[in-house]
């Protein structure tokens, strides 16, 4: 059912505005992490940078990891959910379309069922149950503050080292969080370690990707539920420069829906639903089995989700 394509690339291009989103606020969570500390480094009391000075301040990189441990949990968080409900959207409309031609009326239990979609796809993200690793979110999130604290660590000993001022340290604060390629040739100097080093890259990254396996693993298990949808379709983004060969392969390939690969991490591909039929021979024949017709594949999709649609793990 190729017309359902467009629809399906247009939710696609939805899934890219959402991560778009979502890197803006994370690189604007850690501006405002470090913006704080830059500012709390340069307090009245800050003559010299010392080692006993150094402890203190400790502490205050320890609340600002905490702090940015907990934003990026609740704004990544928000938005797997944004992407699995986007991911269920291409399912709503073919069935509702289809159940439209049969002539059959859906009530609340229609739309409930893509909800538990939703929460279960979010739940297998955040528990880690959909990775082989199974570490969850937090626990990826976690590394990223510990990884902060370090850097941020490195560059106050650095500063000492340097003899530099706290109002110099706050500058380096600043320039940390920017693009390497505009923290300056000084920086590489004085901060070997972090020479190339993006702050928030695994962050972005990792919105990026759970974003997409949102999305992507939504549209699966939601195209599960339709007993005309044959497979799912792998299309590639076929952007210069992105897309890579293994993707270049699945291109166009239908995957049985209960065996689909997900992309890899930051990936840009999409999921069709893939129904061989047209929507008119789909409702004829939803329609005669509602009028006794014998169809073995509608009566195991009726025993399995019946009047309200009961959630199915793939």
């Amino acid at each position: 059912m190729s017309e359902y394509r467009k629809t399906v690339l247009q939710l696609r291009k939805r899934v890219s505005k959402l991560t778009l989103e979502q890197q803006k606020q994370i690189l604007k969570i850690y501006n405002d992490t470090i913006t704080d500390l830059s500012r709390k480094a340069t307090s009245p009391h800050t003559r010299e940078l010392t080692r006993v000075w150094a402890a203190r301040y400790a502490r205050e990189v320890e609340k600002a990891k905490i702090e940015l441990r907990n934003e990026l949990n609740k704004q990544i968080r928000g938005s797997i959910k944004k992407g699995a409900e986007i991911g269920t959207e291409a399912e709503q409309l073919i069935m509702h379309k289809i159940f439209k031609l049969a002539g059959i009326k859906v009530d609340k239990s229609f739309n409930s069922m893509f909800g538990k979609v939703q929460d279960n796809v979010v739940h297998d993200i955040i528990s880690g149950n959909l990775y082989k690793d199974n570490k969850t979110l937090s626990a990826r999130i976690w590394s990223y503050g510990e990884g902060l604290e370090k850097d941020i660590q490195y560059i106050i000993n650095q500063a000492i080292i340097q003899k530099k001022s706290a109002i110099e340290l706050a500058k380096d604060l600043e320039k940390y969080v920017k693009d390497p390629a505009k923290r300056g040739t000084n920086w590489n100097k004085v901060y070997p370690g972090l020479v190339d080093k993006a702050v928030d890259y695994n962050a972005m990254r990792l919105a990026r990707t759970s974003i997409n396996h949102a999305y992507q693993t939504a549209t699966i298990q939601s195209s599960n539920m339709n007993p005309f949808v044959a497979g799912i379709q792998w299309w590639a983004a076929n952007i210069h420069g992105r897309t890579c060969e293994l993707c270049m392969e699945r291109h166009e390939k239908v995957f049985p829906k209960d065996n689909v690969p997900l992309d890899h991490p930051n990936g840009l591909c999409a999921m069709i639903p893939h129904i061989p039929k047209s929507s008119i021979e789909v409702a004829d024949e939803l329609r005669a089995w509602l009028d006794g017709e014998d169809n073995r594949v509608l009566d195991e999709w009726y025993n399995k989700y019946g009047d309200y649609f009961a959630y199915k793990k793939i």
